[in-house]
């Protein structure tokens, strides 16, 4: 039930950062041109899209990566502190990248709702508040931890064994592994919206068919 209820919010989550990337991507050239607050928006957006691909393959990395350390013949408890440490390398770095782009994005829907209060834009800075103040408080409850487990685990003294050793370059490997996946994955979706929509031309569309 455990396995099938995080495969349901890895779905969802991807979903989410599909979405993200392809909306930025709509307007990832445009954005430069323009440039300003609404660069830095479709950068938050870009970073957030890959943040999201990159928890997504780290933990299906982790579901399984313990399957071949199995057959490797490798310590139940070895085992254990690989997939600690992968799951805090990983959200540490989602919270490097979430927690500020997600400010910014924040701030700028409540701008947007005050400017313009419609419906829409209520729901969405509603949502976005929620999303940021328990990021946020998450973040705060659990980064000291992780980061204090990290550090022990790479720099915790004398005496460790070589097999640590190797299953840590591991986490460090798929680390890695999920950040590229999470880069490239997000990269695709927004340069293929780049490619099939053009900003300026639809707004000269719509106002040419105003008048």
């Amino acid at each position: 039930m455990t396995i099938l209820l995080l495969l349901l919010v890895l779905v969802v989550n991807f979903g989410i950062s599909w979405a993200n990337a392809n909306y930025v991507g709509r307007y990832w050239s445009e954005s430069k041109e323009v440039g300003g607050s609404f660069r830095a928006y479709i950068v938050a957006g870009y970073v957030m899209a890959i943040a999201g691909f990159t928890m997504v393959y780290g933990y299906i990395l982790l579901l399984v990566s313990p399957i071949f350390l199995q057959f490797a013949e490798v310590d139940r408890d070895t085992i254990l502190m690989f997939q600690q440490l992968s799951t805090d390398l990983i959200y540490l770095f989602c919270v490097v990248t979430i927690i500020p782009t997600g400010f910014y994005i924040w701030i700028r829907s409540l701008k947007r709702f005050w400017e313009e209060k419609t419906l829409a834009n209520g729901l969405t800075a509603g949502w976005n508040s929620y999303a940021q103040i328990h990021n946020t408080i998450s973040a705060a409850r659990n980064t000291p931890s992780a980061l204090g487990r990290v550090a022990k685990t790479l720099f915790g003294g004398k005496g460790k064994k070589k097999d640590n050793t190797l299953i840590v370059l591991l986490a460090i490997f798929v680390f890695i592994l999920a950040i590229f996946g999470g880069y490239f994955t997000a990269s695709s979706i927004m340069k293929k919206a780049d490619r099939e929509y053009d900003m300026f031309a639809d707004l000269k569309k719509k106002h040419v068919d105003a008048f």
